[in-house]
């Protein structure tokens, strides 16, 4: 099955990726000075992800130490885009709905201006396992200048102390306040209320044929709504879609 994490990973790496120039490594540099600025202000957490060489510099707060992640002082780079020390900390669930906003965020990036991309970013509220806490999670993409590809993603993490108990997660513009998409509400129409339809009675187990019948619809109509899902959700059949739509509570 073809996960949002590995499906976000292989669109951030297939990107047209050209040398880096001076202007890139300023950025790169001034990245990491937020990045430090950030741990020292907010005793969080901070990720720099260098896309286009596949290696993330982490740098760790007090946050870290109370997490017990990120404890090797020599450890400050890995070699994967990918903080998943911290993951694995993390309900899975809520992981996996910030990797499915975050691959939203990377499609709907490319469409803003360059010089305004800068004023979007992912937010994200991740609940620790087993435990009551949680995590604010914020991530900014930057882009390269020339090709516009997104180079690096910054991710922010301090902890909540705001009173939910729910995964929330949304796409912000923070120069304006407004709110691009936000999820569950936003992820749950992902599918049409047809797919949704379809997904439920094939979860239920009817076939093609039971389910034309029951919604007075042709067999070519089903299995062509059925095709759409497999490529709305990246899977390879109906069984992993049922099973992922059924975790992310969409049908």
């Amino acid at each position: 099955m073809t996960n949002p994490q590995s499906d976000l990973h292989n669109q951030l790496r297939r990107q047209n990726f050209i040398p880096r120039t001076g202007t890139e490594q300023l950025q790169l540099e001034q990245c990491q000075i937020m990045a430090q600025n950030f741990v020292e202000l907010e005793n969080g957490i901070a990720i720099l992800s260098d896309i286009k060489n596949n290696k993330s510099y982490i740098y760790s707060g007090k946050l870290a130490d109370e997490l017990k992640i990120f404890q090797n002082p020599n450890q400050l780079e890995i070699e994967s885009i990918w903080e998943d020390e911290l993951f694995n900390i993390l309900n899975a669930d809520d992981v996996l709905q910030k990797h499915i906003l975050e691959l939203r965020f990377f499609q709907y990036i490319k469409m803003v201006a360059f010089e305004k991309r800068k004023d979007f970013s992912v937010i994200s509220k991740l609940r620790l396992s087993g435990s009551s806490k949680s995590l604010i999670h914020k991530m900014f993409y930057f882009s390269d200048a020339h090709h516009k590809n997104v180079e690096l993603a910054l991710c922010l993490y301090h902890f909540d102390f705001l009173p939910s108990s729910d995964y929330t997660g949304m796409i912000i513009n923070t120069a304006n306040g407004s709110i691009i998409q936000q999820t569950e509400a936003e992820n749950s129409n992902f599918l049409s209320a047809r797919e949704k339809e379809i997904l439920k009675m094939i979860r239920s187990g009817k076939r093609s044929k039971e389910i034309a019948e029951s919604l007075f619809i042709s067999i070519n109509t089903v299995n062509r709504h059925r095709q759409n899902i497999l490529e709305k959700m990246r899977v390879s059949n109906t069984t992993e879609a049922c099973t992922l739509a059924t975790k992310l509570k969409w049908i």
